[in-house]
């Protein structure tokens, strides 16, 4: 993973412990077409206040097993019970077959009933009451098995009983949405948290392998207005991330940005950028590297 993607993915945007000067860097408009400086005015947004969390994509294995088992089992219990309705027909009307052996035939239907019960509170205990219908978790196999779908786990130091959805940071890839299907059942061995668990279905789905992690986004609260920084106008230097904005047509101010969360087209900001500057959306490290190398020739 790049560093600039990391550091966003980890909240490393942190505000600086002291305001530093604006850096401006002076490049004629020629310069700048050589280098590939692209312009774009910065667009006006309304974001929720978010918080963020820790998704693992889940082994499905466990469950699939779990789920071919129970299949079984029920084939077991519907020929069980048949022969244990027929011994006791039989039984009842002509003494073709003694009642010991019709007891012991409900008996053994009794015992593969029970077996059936055990696998299906099983899933449940195990994986949540969302994934007990058969026609549920079957599609839901089937889906993963294909790389239509993801089964995720989510963790968070927010409540998480209200959370419908929830928004997975894959860096270059985007974003992608995980539908919460319930609360898991048990614990993270390492975090001790209680989480979530959530289905990741579409194209992005078949990007989560076994074992992968990725950070969960919550939106919470009311709206707040801002702007959606590009993430190619983002460059990290120095342990903080900057972008340029244009002050005039050879003029550019390296900006740093304070806090942020990670969206599908960007990172949004609430504060130090306005709606419509002009903002460096291409040629960023070039307008670093010509920032510094004067420096360099000083030395």
């Amino acid at each position: 993973m790049k560093p600039l993607v990391l550091a966003l993915s980890l909240g490393l945007l942190a505000a600086p412990s002291a305001a530093r000067a604006a850096t401006v860097v002076k490049l004629d408009p020629a310069t700048q077409r050589r280098i590939g400086v692209a312009i774009a005015p910065l667009a006006a947004a309304r974001r929720s206040a978010s918080a963020t969390g820790f998704a693992r994509v889940l082994d499905v294995t466990p469950l699939a097993t779990l789920d071919a088992d129970l299949t079984s089992a029920a084939a077991v219990a519907a020929a069980s019970s048949a022969e244990a309705a027929r011994t006791r027909t039989l039984a009842d009307a002509d003494a073709t077959v003694s009642r010991k052996v019709a007891e012991g035939a409900l008996a053994q239907a009794k015992a593969d009933v029970a077996k059936l019960t055990l696998l299906r509170r099983r899933v449940a205990l195990e994986w949540g009451p969302a994934l007990a219908p058969d026609a549920r978790r079957a599609r839901l196999i089937a889906d993963v098995a294909a790389g239509r779908a993801a089964l995720v786990r989510i963790d968070a130091a927010v409540n998480l009983a209200a959370v419908r959805s929830v928004r997975l940071d894959l860096g270059p890839q985007g974003v992608a949405t995980a539908t919460v299907l319930g609360l898991a059942r048990a614990a993270d061995p390492r975090l001790q948290t209680a989480g979530l668990i959530a289905q990741v279905s579409g194209p992005k789905a078949a990007l989560f392998s076994t074992g992968a992690t990725a950070t969960a986004i919550f939106d919470q609260g009311e709206p707040v207005s801002g702007v959606v920084l590009p993430r190619s106008a983002l460059i990290r230097t120095s342990g903080q991330t900057f972008a340029y904005v244009r002050k005039s047509s050879d003029r550019f101010e390296r900006r740093a940005v304070v806090g942020g969360s990670l969206q599908a087209d960007g990172l949004f900001v609430a504060g130090g950028f306005a709606p419509g500057e002009p903002i460096a959306v291409g040629g960023a490290s070039a307008l670093l590297a010509a920032e510094i190398a004067p420096a360099k020739t000083g030395d």
